[in-house]
């Protein structure tokens, strides 16, 4: 007991959580409509991988050519 899968620390290693969960369910969705589709890779790239939630960061990937 106590080692971790391929000798990953457990630092390392992502633990799916309820949020985690359904912001990917959400993002997956948002995915399939067609007018969507790039726009959902990117803010799932921002908020799921980048960890980013402000709203400037947002604004920014949903309104890219806005001044």
């Amino acid at each position: 007991m106590g080692e971790q899968a391929d000798d990953v620390p457990a630092e390392t290693m992502l633990v799916p959580t309820v949020a985690g969960q359904v912001l990917a369910a959400f993002f997956d969705e948002l995915g399939k409509q067609e007018d969507l589709s790039d726009v959902s890779a990117n803010l799932r790239k921002l908020v799921m991988d980048d960890g980013i939630l402000t709203e400037v960061a947002i604004r920014a990937v949903l309104f890219p050519d806005a001044p």
